[in-house]
């Protein structure tokens, strides 16, 4: 009897295999080969899942960020209230921080390749972040397109900031930084008081 195979589970396998690779090697210096030695495949079976090694990185990133999404929702969903929610992603960021910051800078690094080789933004950040985007809306229950993305910056900012500035502030402290000023902003019914 042939064995059968769930392809779809061992994509998924293989493209969290792949992130490792990435975050050792980095994109550019990766070739199809290289990469179906180090997950003991055959080029042939890496082929037959992904047609390029920029589709496979294209899928990672998406496959990768909407599971952190959906990991840092199951977190923080249990929460009644939404600066309750975002104190729960956030304290799930700090828990993954050291994942979170070689993602950040894989998906630099691709995005630097790719821009050189074609002169064109990638399309699949674009993509992952409006997917994105509107699981963090729903869950926070903001319906506020720019503050949900000041959020977003805020967090990706701090992750980058401490690669070069690991001793100052943890990840903590700056997230109890971000809630008082999200607490501000919203008793303040979103909205900055004038500072005159």
């Amino acid at each position: 009897m042939p064995k059968i195979v769930d392809h779809d589970q061992y994509r998924r396998e293989l493209l969290n295999q792949c992130f490792d690779l990435f975050a050792e090697k980095g994109y550019a210096a990766l070739t199809m080969r290289q990469i179906a030695q180090g997950l003991g495949v055959s080029t042939g079976t890496l082929y037959h899942y992904f047609p390029s090694k920029e589709r496979l990185f294209e899928q990672l990133v998406r496959e990768t960020t909407l599971r952190d999404i959906q990991s840092a929702i199951a977190v923080a969903s249990q929460q009644p209230c939404v600066l309750g929610r975002v104190e729960a992603a956030l304290e799930y960021v700090a828990q993954n921080e050291d994942f979170l910051r070689k993602q950040t800078l894989i998906w630099i690094e691709f995005y630097q390749h790719q821009h050189r080789e074609s002169g064109v933004p990638t399309e699949v950040f674009h993509e992952v972040w409006q997917e994105s985007e509107q699981q963090i809306a729903a869950l926070l229950g903001l319906d506020d397109p720019k503050l949900i993305g000041f959020l977003s910056c805020v967090v990706d900012g701090i992750l980058l900031h401490r690669i070069y500035e690991p001793q100052s502030c943890s990840f903590r402290d700056h997230a109890r930084l971000l809630l008082d000023m999200l607490r501000l902003y919203l008793t303040e019914g979103g909205s900055l008081r004038s500072l005159n």
